[in-house]
């Protein structure tokens, strides 16, 4: 008896000892991860010195500039990643991370008129006058703004899934709050995305649409088969995932989205003076169809296109290749050509 109980102590401080291996060595792999990934971030981008303040940002590709309000959480890593097709297009993609994301201050613009205004003036830092506008989700009302503030510098503007009104929780929508503070909150939960993505990516698929999509079981999966059958955009999502980590230096921006949504005032769409494009999942549970609908009604030059069958995420699916050619043709009938912005840009 005497024999087992120490044969048993000693294989339980051996499971212990092992244990702590286990997990020094997972601790390890994380913080190699987070300083390899945060240093990846820092080296790729640029600190723009405006007169409202720094901004982080890429400026990619040639032609007609396009300047990409990201979403939330972000960064100037999902503003390039929603450009990237519009670089192959023959266009100069801008791709700021927003205030309280990455590197760029809280403090340099907390609401969506500040934002507009402080993008103005990266605007002006980099000598481009004119450019088109891209504005998606919890980043639309500062694109929007843009739009009402600064009109001369505007050529067109699209709106993806964008929010439209004052963000009230319900049901479906408090998801996605729960979602970012609270499963992913921390770089360790956003560390784990990115590793499920990569090993386990239907899991992480269905796991997304369940807050991202009203359609039902079967519509979600026609969707996760069509990313999975799908090369080109598996890699768009698990990218996009990418673009949420690490989320430390990404919180106060998406925390402040959320506060910003949540006392967003009545927005004057009628005063907005240039070609809208608003592109909208059938299925978005975070903005209404019939919200969509009014707004485009009252902006004199708009036009919607509905992803049938698409959640909040437009970009993936089998509508993915409608709404990539519908920005894409909305943009080049709308712009100089490459030639003549090139030739603007250099004089600048």
């Amino acid at each position: 008896m005497k024999f087992s109980f120490r044969l048993l102590t000693r294989i339980f401080f051996l499971i212990f000892v092992l244990g702590l291996f286990a997990v020094g060595g997972i601790l390890a792999w994380f913080t190699s991860w987070r300083s390899d990934r945060l240093a990846a971030l820092d080296s790729a981008s640029e600190i723009a010195k405006t007169s409202y303040g720094d901004v982080e940002y890429v400026r990619q590709g040639e032609g007609p500039a396009v300047l990409v309000f990201h979403g939330a959480p972000g960064g100037y890593d999902q503003a390039a990643l929603m450009g990237e097709r519009l670089i192959e297009a023959g266009m100069q993609v801008i791709a700021p991370s927003r205030p309280g994301y990455l590197r760029t201050p809280l403090d340099g613009g907390l609401t969506p008129e500040q934002q507009a205004d402080l993008m103005a003036a990266l605007l002006d830092t980099l000598g481009v006058q004119q450019v088109a506008v891209m504005g998606a989700s919890a980043g639309a009302p500062a694109a929007i703004q843009f739009a009402l503030r600064h009109p001369q510098r505007l050529r067109t503007l699209v709106l993806i899934s964008p929010m439209l009104k004052r963000w009230v929780p319900n049901p479906e929508t408090a998801q996605f709050g729960r979602l970012v503070l609270g499963h992913l909150t921390g770089d360790v939960g956003s560390w784990l995305a990115v590793e499920g993505v990569a090993r386990d990516p239907r899991r992480v698929l269905e796991g997304f649409l369940e807050f991202s999509s009203r359609g039902d079981a079967t519509e979600r999966e026609i969707i996760v088969r069509s990313v999975l059958n799908d090369p080109a955009q598996l890699e768009w999502f698990r990218d996009w995932i990418g673009t949420f980590a690490p989320l430390s230096p990404r919180e106060s921006g998406t925390r402040n989205d959320l506060l910003q949504l949540s006392a967003l005032p009545a927005i004057p769409f009628g005063k907005i003076s240039v070609p809208t494009l608003v592109i909208l999942g059938a299925e978005d549970p975070c903005v209404p169809l019939e919200e969509a609908q009014i707004a485009v009604k009252k902006i004199p030059t708009a036009t919607l296109f509905t992803a049938e069958g698409a959640g909040h995420l437009v970009e993936i699916g089998p509508q993915a290749v409608q709404v990539n050619e519908a920005i894409r043709k909305f943009l080049n009938q709308r712009v100089p050509n490459s030639g003549a912005a090139a030739a603007e840009t250099d004089q600048n």
